[in-house]
């Protein structure tokens, strides 16, 4: 059976003598009782910390890229991307047979292909439109050219005038070879020249990334990541790492409360073994793949509020 918060804090709370929770009191806990669920959440926090490249916290991120997008968000609770492993998927309707993508450094992209990003104007629609509509309505056609060609999700529309601030008119629809689509409000609508199938992705500063060409097609892109887990919450949430590490994590938050309580000794004991697990953990579960590191995004440890009264849910 897969511990819960609640076990794995009664555990903690069975070691030191203390009196252990229910189901229906875990929310309303006090005093130790709040420490040692704090200190579960601590102890999940530096296993992670210590290792960014776990098995138990990896997954797969599988998203459609837009038109005329140069920079993308990475995916909630990122810890770490590992950038080798980023590809354009195949795609016969897209033409595009599978690609795996080069890093470029943000430094080496700001000073050769930065340029990229003037080359294309964007706004969004402001209304649905049917697959066969000819004029298009979208928030501004400030710095679109007077005639030429819109990209919305993989349809391209060329239009021969901009009927007004908002619309292009004289559309043909499903143009260079596309397909004509209904389009929902909010959109977004790009015009480009260039564009193309990324070769490239750059991690940026602020630990997203950049696709060198921008996309001109709606491709497939994948890669693997490592994520950082939420703290446990209620009293039936269940950890990424497995049961049979359960111990660690209860050797760590014991250290923990014992801490908050001012007893170093014993504190001492237990962190011994929690950082002896870790390495277990790490020889297990890690060093015996070639798992490739490319860039860690760590999420800050507070000792604040472990030492309140109040509820942690």
């Amino acid at each position: 059976m897969a511990q819960t918060f609640l076990t794995l804090t009664n555990s903690v709370l069975a070691r030191m003598n203390e009196v252990q929770l229910t189901s229906s009191t875990f929310s309303s806990a006090r005093g130790i009782q709040v420490q040692a669920q704090n200190a579960i959440n601590e102890a999940i926090r530096y296993v992670n910390q210590r290792e960014f490249s776990y098995p138990f916290n990896h997954a797969t991120n599988s998203q459609t890229l837009v038109a005329g997008t140069v920079k993308y968000t990475a995916p909630t609770s990122t810890k770490h991307i590992d950038y080798n492993t980023a590809r354009i998927a195949k795609n016969a309707t897209l033409g595009t047979s599978g690609v795996n993508l080069s890093s470029l450094s943000y430094n080496e992209y700001i000073a050769n292909n930065v340029e990229q990003e003037d080359e294309i104007q964007t706004t969004t629609t402001s209304t649905t439109h049917t697959d066969s509509v000819t004029t298009i309505t979208v928030a501004s056609t400030s710095d679109f050219s007077a005639a030429g060609t819109l990209h919305i999700a993989n349809e391209q529309i060329t239009y021969t005038a901009i009927g007004s601030s908002t619309t292009f008119t004289g559309c043909t629809r499903g143009a260079n070879s596309t397909t004509a689509a209904s389009i929902a409000s909010g959109v977004q609508v790009a015009q480009f020249d260039n564009g193309g199938i990324p070769t490239h992705i750059v991690r940026t500063l602020d630990n997203n990334y950049i696709l060198y060409p921008f996309p001109n097609k709606g491709y497939t892109l994948k890669f693997d990541y490592f994520t950082f887990p939420s703290d446990l919450s209620a009293h039936g949430d269940t950890t990424t790492i497995p049961d049979r590490f359960a111990p660690t994590v209860i050797d760590g938050a014991t250290a923990y409360a014992y801490q908050y309580r001012g007893e170093i000794e014993q504190y001492q004991l237990n962190f011994a073994r929690f950082e002896q697990g870790i390495k277990n953990m790490q020889t297990l579960l890690v060093n015996k793949y070639e798992y490739v590191r490319s860039t860690v995004i760590l999420k800050p440890t507070s000792m604040a509020g472990y030492f309140s009264t109040e509820t942690t849910t």
